[in-house]
Order: structure tokens, then C-alpha cells, then sequence
């Protein structure tokens, strides 16, 4: 009987299933399994960063790298459509600190007085020089207190396409590099897999192919890949970052890795992690499995001082 491979899908929905598990009442679905219709239209995972008086303070570490690229496609707009006022924009963004200073600068084009979009693009490593569409941002109003400034990525079967065949390349390389890595001692060939992986997660986080928790379900991947590569994740994600944010706001793969790897603290496995049992004959059933997800972890976890 021959046995089906693993694909990158399966590694990711097995966090997926625990992650529905973890809470029943929030439905996690891949969004291109979705009904035909809900495709057809386009889904888009939406956030709000601030509408009105009322600051999204989950992303609020996010706020100013987003604001410095909105800067820069703000030049990049009026130096090809507006070249005679490029100057007085210019200096009018030295001034701009924090989102709501963008407003009178939308004033000065008849196209973007009640509000712009701005899309940032993501890098392919299967094919130099392509870019695929990442997320969009929109600002829109005319003062403080009554302004709305959001992201949102779109599933559409083009843009989820582009992204399978990208991940699909990546997990290719990562299944050989892996095995290859089994019978090495070398250590950049560890590197080479590490950075593999949180590429694999970039897109993935990039793509945003969740109705909800992928940033949950990319770093417990993370986690997971790691340990099957013999490295332990020892560090802390920062308070303030998020998996899936620094993924989407980092302008390539190679940066993101380098971000991930500060935070994670890679240390290689004790040897004792050979002999723990098997998850699936120590949570046989969803019972255990929900008690599991429900134990108070702290005392395991100590405190850096």
C-alpha cells in the first residue's frame, strides 16, 4: 500500500485542528475551501487600527513602520502624478509623526482628498523579481476623531495561486534540505533549514489563508519544524510583535528570518526530547486534548527576571 506524501497543508492544519479545538466557538477555516460563491466575491481579512476615537492597541508596535511606507508611496504617487507640488509634499511629511498628521496632506490632490489606498508587494523566491500583492492599506476621513485607518488582505483565487505555488516550492526544498540535514553535521546546513522554514511561514502569513488564527497556527509550525530539525526554541516573541504582522510588514523573507531568529534564541534539542511519548497516544481523545490546552502552563514556564 503506498502512502501519500506530506504536503505543506497537512503540516499547517495540524495546528489548525488543535487550534479549533483550543476554542470551538471561533470556526477556523482555510478560506480557499470555502464555498464557490464566498470566493468569487473575494474574502477579505480586515483590521481596524484606528476608527474614530478607538486605537487597535494589538497592532500599535505596527504603527510607525506602516506610517514610514505610506510616506514613501505617498513620494512615489505625487512624484509621478503631481511633480510640481513633489516638494512641498515632501516637506510636509518631515512633519508628519503619527497617522492622523496625513490628513491635510491628503488634501493636496483632488484624488486623494477623501482618502487613499495604498498596497504593499511581497518578494518571490521561486522566481526573482516577480511580486505578488500582500495587503492593503486604506485611510480615509477629514480630522482627528473621525478617521478610519485599516489593512486588509483579499483572498482571490489568482492571489492564492501565486502564493500555494511559491509555499509549495519552498516546502520542496525544506522536505530535501531536511533530509539531507538527518545525515549532516555541518552547521550551516541547520541555518539553511531554519531559514527554510520561517520563509515558508512568511508567505504563508503573507497570504493570510485563515479565516482567523494564523498567527497562532504559523509560530506553533515554527515551533514544531524546528523540532523535527533538532533546534528548541529557548526565546520569547517580544511583548508588542506579532507572528503574523512582522511577516506582513518586513519586505522579504531573509529579513523576516533574521527578525524571527532574535527573538527565538535557537538552542540545540536535549537529548531527553528523544524519549517523550507520542502526542497522539498521550491525548487520545478531544477530552484530554481540551484538558491539555486548558493547564496552567506557569509553572513550567518561569519568568526571565
Amino acid at each position: 500500500m503506498q502512502t501519500r506524501q506530506m504536503q505543506w497543508r497537512d503540516m499547517f492544519d495540524i495546528a489548525v485542528k488543535w487550534r479549533r479545538i483550543a476554542d470551538p466557538d471561533q470556526p477556523v477555516l482555510w478560506l480557499d475551501q470555502m464555498p464557490a460563491r464566498s470566493l468569487s466575491r473575494g474574502f477579505n481579512n480586515h483590521i481596524n487600527l484606528i476608527r474614530g476615537q478607538i486605537i487597535n492597541i494589538r497592532y500599535l508596535a505596527y504603527f510607525d513602520n506602516i506610517l514610514d511606507f505610506i510616506k514613501d508611496r505617498i513620494l512615489v504617487y505625487h512624484g509621478a502624478y503631481n511633480p510640481r507640488g513633489l516638494l512641498e509634499v515632501r516637506q510636509a511629511l518631515e512633519n508628519v509623526n503619527k497617522v492622523e498628521d496625513l490628513l491635510p496632506i491628503m488634501k493636496f490632490n483632488s484624488k486623494t482628498r477623501d482618502g487613499f489606498t495604498v498596497n504593499s508587494k511581497v518578494p518571490s523566491m521561486k522566481d526573482p523579481g516577480k511580486e505578488y500583492d500582500g495587503f492593503t492599506i486604506t485611510i480615509t476621513g477629514d480630522r482627528v476623531g473621525n478617521m478610519l485607518f485599516s489593512v486588509e488582505t483579499q483572498t482571490t483565487e489568482e492571489r492564492t495561486q501565486q502564493y500555494q505555488s511559491e509555499i509549495e516550492s519552498i516546502y520542496k526544498d525544506l522536505t530535501a534540505k531536511g533530509k539531507a540535514l538527518m545525515l549532516s553535521t555541518e552547521l550551516g546546513d541547520a541555518d539553511a533549514v531554519c531559514n527554510l522554514i520561517l520563509s515558508l511561514v512568511y508567505y504563508f502569513c503573507n497570504l493570510m489563508p485563515l479565516s482567523r488564527g494564523s498567527s497562532v497556527v504559523a509560530y506553533s509550525v515554527v515551533m514544531g519544524a524546528l523540532m523535527a530539525s533538532g533546534k528548541e526554541v529557548i526565546g520569547r516573541i517580544p511583548k508588542g510583535k506579532l507572528v503574523d504582522f512582522e511577516a506582513m510588514t518586513t519586505p522579504s523573507p531573509d529579513s523576516f528570518s533574521k527578525t524571527a531568529k532574535s527573538w527565538m534564541n535557537l538552542k540545540s534539542l536535549p537529548s531527553w526530547y528523544q524519549t517523550l511519548p507520542s502526542v497522539a497516544e498521550t491525548f487520545p481523545s478531544t477530552r484530554t486534548m481540551i484538558e491539555v490546552l486548558n493547564t496552567d502552563s506557569s509553572s513550567h514556564c518561569p519568568k526571565k527576571s
